[in-house]
This record gives C-alpha cells, structure tokens and sequence, in this order.
C-alpha cells in the first residue's frame, strides 16, 4: 500500500463529496473531508455542465485544504452494466481471453464503445463445477468525461471505480457471511451482495431518497425545502405528526424494500443454503430516524448503519462535525481506501 494520501472524489447527482485519507498502518487517518451541492440538473447534460463541475471541484478541493492532487473517482452505478457470467473451470490467466468472445452479448452498447473489467467471485460452485465472474461494463464516454473534469480541476486520476465497490469496501470487513448493501442516494438506490470484500451481484434502481420527498409534498402539501426538514428530522417515527409522514412515505420504502426482497430471492435461489445474515444501510437516506427499523422489521434481517469510519483514525474535533452524517461520505472514503 502506498504510504501517500489519496483523495476520493463522489460526483453525485446532488452533492460533489471528497474525502482524504493517509495509510497509518492498517487504517487510514481523515485528512479532510468536505461537500457542496451540485450544479442543478448537471447530469442532463454533463458536456455542457462539465465547466460548472470543474468549477465547483476547485472550489470544494480548495475550502476542504486537500493535501495532494492524486484521486480515485466513482462511476454512477445506474451508468454501469454490471453481470455474472459463468465459464467452465480454467486458470486465471484465461479468464479475460474467454471473456473476450461472451462479453458484448452482455453490454448495451459495441465493445469498442466500452471499458469493461472483471473479477472473480466464486469458484466450483455452477452445476458440477465451474466459475463465476462478475463483469462491469461503462461507455468510454462517461469515462473520459469524468478523467477529463478531475484534470481539468488540477488532479491527477489513478483510477476510476463503482460507487458500489467503494462502498462495500468502506463499511464491511473482509468478512465470510453473505451480506447486502443498500446504499440509497438522491436519485437511485443500489444494492450489491457482498462476501469476503468481493461484491457479487450488484443492481440499481431509480427509486431513493427524492422519491421521499416528493411523496411528502404531494401527500402532506408540503414545498420542497419544508419535506427535506420533515424527513430528516422526523423521518418514519410515530411519534410526530400523528404518523402522517410514515403513512406517506411508506409506499416509496416498500418499493425499496421489494427491490431489496427480490436480490435476495434471486440469489438464495441460484445458490442453495445461502442466505443474506445483515444488511448495511448507507448513503444520505441512513441517517432517517426510524427508516432501519421499519427495513429491518418488515424484512426479518439485522439492519444496522453503515460506519465509513470504523477503521478511520479521527481527532475528537473530526468526530463532532461528522455526527450521524458518516453514512453520506461512504462511497467517497471507500474510494480513498482503494489500494494502487
């Protein structure tokens, strides 16, 4: 692992998030960590907004006091095609070459098109024998879009990765229970199996945090700004507002929750004996009074919040400005947890 900072950089819909972090050992020490909102809308048109990206990345690198200028940035997991593809038994070495020939028919778009890669999740374990590999495919486009808005901003680019493989890799331990992640965002919710460090089956889809709110607005008449305040500060709790914010709500959590219900199912099924043991709630939406234990009692599951932070050395200054706000910098520490 190099002894060097890292910065790790989430470009959301909503929010551009940063964290830096140094190796000590076998953690890491908060340098520094900041946000600031996105440009409205930018990814409707990300070529014409990227000089209002580049603009507001200086701005945050430069309020946050980042020590260096090397990053790791996230893909938006909706944008990456992600599939299990199983082969017969063979070497390491000969994975890629198989792939070669099936990849295409699993991406939605030319593989001269694509940046793709691979990573081995299961062994011995399809029929009588074989492997399993997990590839994610991205255009070259959203590529070079994001690379060229970091260097444009002063960084250098070391890697780019899944907003779901960062996370994964912030809030759980190299551990062999089967374990989900559900990471709900502004605009999209994903959902990714993980065992031993390795995501092996990853989905997105376009119900989150923002669909709570409009929920609450259209229910309760609310304005926007006025439904954020109420969600954040009551969320799915009974014991304010007569429960109205919970009956409101609850529509948009149980389609979540379906989600959820199916990538379980979808596995169980595929891998007998095989069960989800916990589930880790991430992303801004974490943070909704109440909305674990609804999860948790209408799944049957342990469900508890992610803590980006547990193997990050913080000063007693740097725990009282993150207060229940870990879960938000996930995919941005995973991303500065990356080893290169």
């Amino acid at each position: 692992m190099s002894a060097l900072p890292k910065i790790g950089l989430d470009i959301g819909s909503a929010s551009i998030k940063l964290a830096e972090l140094a190796p000590v050992g076998k953690k890491w020490k908060l340098l520094t960590m900041a946000s600031i909102p996105s440009p409205a809308n930018w990814m409707s048109n990300q070529k014409a907004n990227s000089s209002l990206v580049v603009s507001d990345i200086i701005k945050l690198c430069k309020e946050a006091g980042v020590h260096g200028r090397r990053v790791v940035i996230a893909l938006p997991e909706e944008q990456v095609s992600s599939h299990i593809i199983e082969l017969p038994t063979m070497e390491d070495a000969e994975v890629e070459q198989a792939l070669q020939w099936q990849v295409e028919q699993y991406i939605p778009m030319p593989l001269d098109q694509a940046v793709w890669s691979y990573q081995i999740v299961r062994r011995d374990t399809v029929g009588n024998g074989g492997i399993e590999v997990l590839v994610a495919a991205v255009a070259k486009s959203l590529v070079e879009f994001y690379r060229s808005v970091a260097e444009s901003s002063g960084l250098e680019v070391l890697a780019l990765e899944t907003e779901l493989m960062s996370t994964a890799r912030s809030v759980l331990p190299a551990n062999p229970q089967l374990a989900l992640v559900v990471d709900i965002g502004s605009n999209s919710t994903d959902i990714g199996l993980v065992q031993n460090g390795n995501l092996l089956f990853t989905r997105a889809i376009a119900t989150a945090s923002n669909a709570f709110n409009r929920a609450i607005e259209t229910g309760l008449g609310l304005e926007s700004s006025q439904a954020e305040e109420y969600k954040n500060t009551y969320g799915f709790s009974n014991n304010h507002m007569e429960g109205k914010l919970t009956e409101v709500m609850a529509p948009v959590l149980n389609m979540i929750i379906e989600e959820i219900k199916k990538t379980i199912d979808f596995y169980s099924t595929k891998h007998h004996g095989e069960t989800v043991k916990f589930i880790t709630l991430s992303g801004g939406a974490a943070a909704i009074p109440e909305i674990i234990a609804q999860i948790s009692t209408k799944l049957g599951l342990e469900v508890n919040m992610a803590d980006p932070f547990a193997r990050v050395i913080l000063d007693e200054s740097q725990k009282k400005a993150i207060g229940i706000t870990g879960p938000f910098y996930s995919v941005a520490l995973g991303l500065s947890m990356r080893e290169i």
